[in-house]
């Protein structure tokens, strides 16, 4: 009998002890989900990306309430992001707040479809879609691109003429030019800087790029067309013909007066337009 007495005792402990283990259990996890339930998810860096957009692509996952499992999600694991994103960055500001903190693909361009406007990436990709026009950001003209989707690269005919547009339209980005528009014309792609029109040719190169800026500060102003379609680096020569009040202008590129302002010898009556190397690559030959 006293045997006996003994196992049940060792019985009802160790049953005790493996319910007290389980309600620990139980308190710990149903504790840690209150503590890190999710009650607000904080959005930073984002521009025309919507934080419902951001927000909802996190909350897909039956395990998504929980704080701690979207940290380990976002640092460790596979995880899909909105397409208008390059990366999301998630931390915790506490337990139940997150903070996510994202970097768009960036927006180098639009193309004006009448209803909206479709703005793309550098890859040529439709980011965004928006009946509000962007400060900043030139629209592109004499392209045929179609119907455009988005998150789908535009269709164009031809693959050079729209890598060259895309090319120019990084290039004005990354000189953090402001042209209204970037227009393909049959003589080459040129820029519009309201009433001036910059033109480049069909050979696009950083050298040309980076004449632009110090030249258009120059301007303000006056209306014409900068020729930079023949320019090299180096020919050091850059001329600007100005329209006159009635609309008529006079092309200097072939004059003498051109080949007498190369040899940098100018009337002293005559403004001087020319600008020095520290201004930037080359001669420019005002009209």
């Amino acid at each position: 009998m006293a045997k006996k007495r003994r196992r049940r005792r060792k019985k009802n402990h160790r049953v005790y002890a493996l319910v007290t283990l389980v309600l620990a259990i139980a308190i710990i996890v149903i504790g840690f989900g209150l503590l890190f339930y999710v009650q607000k998810i904080e959005v930073s860096g984002n521009d025309y990306t919507e934080n419902e957009v951001i927000t909802e692509s996190m909350q897909k996952d039956t395990l998504s309430f929980n704080s701690v499992y979207l940290l380990v999600k976002y640092r460790f694991l596979k995880h899909d992001t909105p397409k208008s994103l390059d990366s999301m960055k998630v931390s915790l500001k506490s337990p139940w707040t997150v903070k996510v903190t994202v970097k768009e693909k960036t927006i180098i361009g639009y193309l004006d479809e009448g209803s909206e406007y479709a703005y793309f990436d550098k890859d040529g990709k439709i980011v965004h879609k928006s009946t509000e026009l962007r400060d900043g950001v030139p629209g592109i003209e004499g392209i045929d691109a179609g119907s455009t989707k988005l998150y789908q690269k535009m269709k164009v005919k031809s693959h050079k003429l729209l890598q060259a547009i895309l090319n120019v339209a990084v290039e004005v980005k990354n000189y953090n030019l402001t042209p209204d528009r970037i227009v393909y014309e049959d003589d080459g792609i040129n820029l519009y800087f309201g009433a001036i029109c910059v033109q480049l040719g069909t050979d696009i190169t950083t050298e040309k790029m980076a004449q632009i800026s110090p030249i258009i500060a120059k301007l303000e102003g006056k209306s014409g067309v900068l020729h930079l379609e023949y320019y090299e680096n180096d020919s050091n020569v850059i001329t600007f013909s100005e329209e006159e009040a009635d609309g008529s202008s006079e092309d200097d590129t072939t004059s003498e007066d051109d080949a007498t302002l190369e040899d940098d010898t100018t009337s002293e009556d005559s403004p001087d337009d020319s600008y020095g190397t520290s201004d930037f690559q080359g001669t420019y030959y005002g009209e």
